[in-house]
C-alpha cells in the first residue's frame, strides 16, 4: 500500500512522507466515514451484534484495498461499502445457517 521513496535531499524526503501521511490520514477518514454505514447496513441482515462487527471488519479491509477509494464521491464510496457488505453479511449468514 506504501511505499518509500528514496530521496536525496532531506527537504524532498520531508515532502514524500508529508504526501504518504497525508494520503493514510484520508484513507482512514474515508473508512471511518463507511464504518457507522457498513454497520447498519450488516446488522440489518445479520440482525447479530457480533456478526455484524465482523462483515463490516472485513469489509474495510476489502475497501482498503481499492486503488482510488480516497478520488471516489462519497455516493460512490458508500454505494461500493454497501455492495461490499452486502456480500460479507450473505456469506456469513450463509456460514452460520449451514454450521
Amino acid at each position: 500500500m506504501f511505499r518509500i521513496v528514496k530521496s536525496t535531499s532531506l527537504r524532498t524526503g520531508e515532502v514524500d512522507i508529508m504526501r504518504s501521511t497525508d494520503y493514510f490520514n484520508r484513507t482512514i477518514e474515508v473508512l471511518r466515514r463507511l464504518e457507522t454505514y457498513g454497520y447498519q447496513v450488516a446488522y440489518y441482515i445479520l440482525k447479530d451484534e457480533n456478526l455484524a462487527i465482523d462483515a463490516t471488519k472485513t469489509a474495510l479491509l476489502a475497501l482498503v484495498q481499492e486503488e482510488n477509494l480516497n478520488n471516489m464521491p462519497m455516493s460512490v464510496q458508500r454505494d461500493l461499502m454497501k455492495k461490499v457488505i452486502i456480500k460479507q453479511s450473505m456469506v456469513l449468514k450463509y456460514e452460520v445457517l449451514s454450521a
